[in-house]
């Protein structure tokens, strides 16, 4: 089977799921795609995005919102208790009836999952938007780019009638 991992941000309580940038969650299954799952990390710990070429054309807040915090990739084989604080581990342990947890089972239970704000912010980029539209996605990745899509075709069609539906000439 192998293990599993979701980027977690321990400063925040934050996570992301791999699974929704098209990617699987082992870890050469993410870390060798492109415009995935290490492009939204990317985002998040960009400081300075938008100042030369080569950056990411968004304007979202959530770029740069995990720069300088401490980041995990976080396996669900990974040692328990490690990186969770003694009130994480005492939360944990009441609600599971002793268990020991582990921080890959604790972000998925506590923290919040950030992945489609992110996807959403890397598909403002007309690139990667480009690249997503010929790949055969699935599951997360297919609805979040399917409401992307929706809505940049209404804001196309708002900017070419200005909102309002063309009427044919009558013969």
């Amino acid at each position: 089977m192998g293990q599993y991992y979701k980027i977690v941000n321990l400063d925040k309580h934050e996570f992301l799921d791999t699974y929704t940038f098209n990617d699987g969650a082992k870890l050469l299954e993410f870390g060798c795609s492109s415009e995935g799952t290490l492009t939204a990390l990317a985002i998040l710990l960009a400081d300075g995005n938008g100042r030369g070429g080569g950056d990411l054309h968004s304007e979202n807040k959530i770029i740069g919102s995990w720069a300088g915090d401490r980041i995990v990739v976080a396996g669900d084989y990974a040692d328990e208790q490690k990186f969770l604080s003694v009130d994480q581990i005492a939360k944990h342990k009441m609600l599971k009836d002793g268990e020991d947890p582990n921080l890959y089972d604790h972000a998925a239970e506590h923290f919040k999952d950030i992945s489609e704000e992110a996807l959403i912010a890397i598909l403002d980029d007309q690139f990667i938007y480009d690249v997503y539209k010929k790949v055969d996605l699935y599951g997360k990745a297919k609805d979040i780019f399917e409401k992307v899509k929706k809505k940049r075709d209404r804001s196309q069609e708002q900017d070419q009638g200005q909102g309002k539906p063309l009427l044919a000439k009558a013969g």
